[in-house]
């Protein structure tokens, strides 16, 4: 009412009032009165007759279609008419993109698509809609190309974490991780589903608002189609027999996959038209006690070509997977491991390759393996604060070229890596994928080339945050990669300035990865910082595994006893293992070192050193001072060509010659990757052992004037325990057996 008095009019006065605050809101107005339809037609509003019978069912049907909850029905802004409809989400991402552009103009304009995903609890989504208008762009395709993208992401995360089974009339770009068949994963598969959706519960995605964090796009064909695909060809007597790998896989290569499976292939490459991976992912492959990482195929296709011959790339890709099952170094490592060819079953993973496209060549902008432990901490690290090691391309160059940027996950702006000389320790090449070679499943499946720098120079946005620029004049780094001078990978803009997090999200993983194991874990990843603007540089864990294989694995116990025995006990080493082998020891002669003469010390070491190149043996070297060191009164002033043999390194104080040891500093990039321990003593300050006396008891095999060469009777027993950083060398004692004598009185 209006001051007591009613107006029979208040609900058209109300309407004028909301429809001058807000252009877009549905507006009904009900009236006993059908003259007033008119009056709401004028408002822009729609009546609703109260006396009509089938009041109840109109006002549902309003709500209905003016409030969200049935389909999006796009309509011609002009006559009303039907258009299009989308029932859900999906089906909105892929009809909005097709409707004439006056009529997405409108719903736009009217708020309609925000206020449709409010209806079905998508408010997230429809808070990201909410503040862009067609106003904002220079053409309204601009607005409608944004949207599709934001439903296409949205879908996308809510996706993850979960293993859809694939369904090849529903499979699109945002079908995020999905199974084939109803068999096992295998290992590789677990592991990835596993993090996945623990990585979804966690809070660590959250942490990084500006980088995707995620797997790559994955597909799994589980085991029981490798059993069909076995079953259906009768390979069964094939694998059994002693063919040479090349012969079997072109027995396996003449076999079709099955029907069924060749028609989900196809829908895959519907969707997937960027570079896939064909991994491995037997039954035992990543077991947390015996993994079998390195035992199978790894093929890499560039997906280009008709679609015939990229299905025909991707099924070849599958079958030799399968068949690598049967290879004769995989039979080798199963009968090494006391499995049976029986028990191995093979699921293989497909997987969008993280990457973009350079000229020719794919790759991504960063790859590596970080571990969670680290048993060559440097300074105030510890072995738990974990290690990363980055390349330049794909991560091949780590695994198989140790071509890494090695850096602490908790301290990454420390830099080891060109403390030997950055000509020495920088990455000159990368390898990248071949866009221009299809896939041939003889010779090299992996696709992968090897290329120099320049090839990414010729693209500088792929080096903006890796490379630093040499500077001939003043022998300086400079991090900027326009600067003039040779290009040098740095990674300083992400390590030293966090213009990414990537160090800080690889020790959050580590640390959780390890937690949700309940074990040290290894783990591999890749990096796209060269996505469109609109979307979030991208940081993919593709691989995590558990460290049980070498001496990574070994959890050493040195005893009391042990430490009591010791000729060298140090309670400052790097490395981890045990090492049973070594007999031949050359020392440092400390009653004739002298600093001034480490120079001719250096040449004795090479000879000596050439020496055990000569017969692939070796050594365990004692020396004073800083090993490596440039500057020669510190200590000996080698490169490590001239000790390469010494598998075990001691450095160790003398009287009246006592520096800030190196451990290992100087030769840092040779003794991780060639797993070298390495022992730091300085008996003078009761700062562990160095027994002397005991190694001049030893004859000598050669002897110079600085160094002498002596052999133990049996090999010494070399104990590393990197988590607790101590170590010794103790003698190893002659087993003799009791027997007992009897006398002749007995007899």
């Amino acid at each position: 009412d209006r001051e007591g008095v009613a107006d029979p009019e208040a609900g058209i006065r109300f309407a004028e009032h909301v429809r001058a605050e807000n252009a877009d809101m549905p507006i009904l107005l009900q009236s006993t009165k059908f003259d007033n339809a008119q009056e709401a037609i004028e408002r822009d509003a729609s009546f609703i007759w109260k006396l009509s019978p089938s009041l109840l069912s109109d006002l549902k049907q309003y709500v209905f279609d003016n409030y969200g909850f049935g389909p999006f029905i796009f309509k011609d802004d002009k006559t009303g008419e039907e258009l299009a409809r989308a029932d859900n989400l999906r089906e909105m991402q892929h009809i909005l993109p097709t409707v004439p552009i006056n009529s997405f103009i409108a719903h736009a304009n009217r708020n309609d698509f925000s206020r449709w995903l409010k209806a079905r609890s998508l408010y997230v989504l429809a808070n990201l809609f909410r503040p862009y208008s067609v106003s904002d762009y220079k053409e309204p395709e601009g607005l409608r190309t944004q949207m599709v993208a934001m439903i296409k992401e949205f879908r996308l995360n809510r996706g993850k974490g979960v293993i859809a089974q694939f369904n090849r009339n529903s499979f699109d770009e945002l079908s995020f991780f999905s199974r084939l068949g109803s068999g096992s994963l295998g290992g590789k598969g677990r592991g990835l589903a596993f993090i996945d959706y623990q990585l979804r519960m966690s809070d660590i995605i959250d942490k990084y608002p500006s980088m995707y964090l995620s797997i790559p796009r994955t597909v799994v064909i589980a085991t029981d189609l490798f059993t069909q695909f076995m079953e259906e060809n009768n390979l069964q007597e094939v694998v059994g027999s002693s063919l040479p790998d090349e012969t079997l896989r072109r027995v396996f290569l003449s076999k079709p996959l099955p029907a069924e499976l060749m028609l989900d292939l196809e829908a895959i490459l519907r969707i997937i038209k960027v570079p896939i991976a064909v991994r491995s992912s037997s039954l035992l492959e990543d077991s947390h006690y015996q993994p079998f990482a390195g035992v199978y195929e790894t093929c890499m296709l560039p997906n280009t070509g008709s679609d015939e011959e990229r299905l025909a790339a991707l099924a070849n890709a599958i079958i030799c997977v399968y068949a690598s099952t049967f290879y004769n170094k995989s039979k080798e490592y199963l009968r090494a491991t006391n499995h049976m060819i029986e028990e191995e079953r093979m699921a293989v993973i497909i997987q969008q390759v993280i990457g973009s496209g350079h000229g020719d060549f794919w790759y991504p902008n960063f790859a590596g393996v970080a571990r969670s432990l680290n048993f060559y901490p440097v300074g105030n690290e510890k072995a738990e604060d974990g290690v990363g090691m980055l390349c330049f391309g794909f991560g091949k160059a780590v695994v198989d070229n140790g071509m890494a940027f090695r850096f602490s996950p908790k301290f990454p702006k420390r830099n080891l890596q060109f403390l030997g000389g950055m000509e020495s320790s920088s990455q000159m090449e990368f390898y990248g994928l071949d866009m221009t070679k299809p896939y041939v499943p003889e010779g090299n499946p992996e696709n992968l080339v090897l290329l120099p720098l320049g090839e990414a120079e010729k693209h500088p946005e792929t080096l903006k945050h890796i490379a630093s620029t040499f500077d001939k004049t003043t022998g300086a780094l400079i991090d900027q990669l326009s600067a003039e001078g040779r290009k040098v990978i740095t990674f300083n803009s992400i390590l030293k300035y966090n213009s990414y997090p990537i160090a800080s999200i690889i020790r959050d993983i580590l640390i959780f990865g390890e937690k949700v194991m309940n074990t040290p874990i290894e783990i591999e990843f890749a990096g796209n910082l060269n996505r469109p603007d609109w979307k979030k540089p991208e940081f993919s864990l593709l691989q995590i595994r558990p460290i049980v294989s070498g001496s990574e694995s070994q959890d050493l116990n040195i005893t009391s006893e042990e430490k009591d025995q010791a000729w060298i006990l140090s309670h400052h080493v790097m490395g981890n293992g045990h090492n049973e082998t070594i007999r031949d020891v050359v020392y440092i002669k400390a009653e004739s070192f002298n600093p001034a003469k480490t120079a001719e010390m250096v040449l004795e070491l090479e000879e000596i050193n050439a020496g055990f190149a000569q017969t692939e043996t070796e050594y365990l070297l004692i020396v004073a001072g800083r090993l490596g060191s440039s500057d020669h009164w510190l200590g000996i002033p080698v490169i490590w060509a001239q000790i390469s043999q010494a598998s075990v390194i001691v450095e160790t104080g003398l009287p009246g010659f006592q520096v800030e040891p190196s451990q290992g500093t100087h030769f840092f990039q040779n003794i991780t990757s060639l797993g070298t321990i390495y022992l730091t003593v300085n008996p003078s300050y009761r700062d562990g052992i160095c027994d002397f006396d005991k190694l001049s008891s030893l004859p000598a095999l050669k002897e110079t004037k600085h160094f002498r060469h002596v052999r133990t009777p049996r090999p010494l027993i070399v104990k590393a325990d990197g988590r607790n950083r101590i170590g010794i060398v103790i003698p190893q004692q002659q087993q003799v057996e009791d027997t007992e004598v009897l006398s002749l009185d007995e007899v």
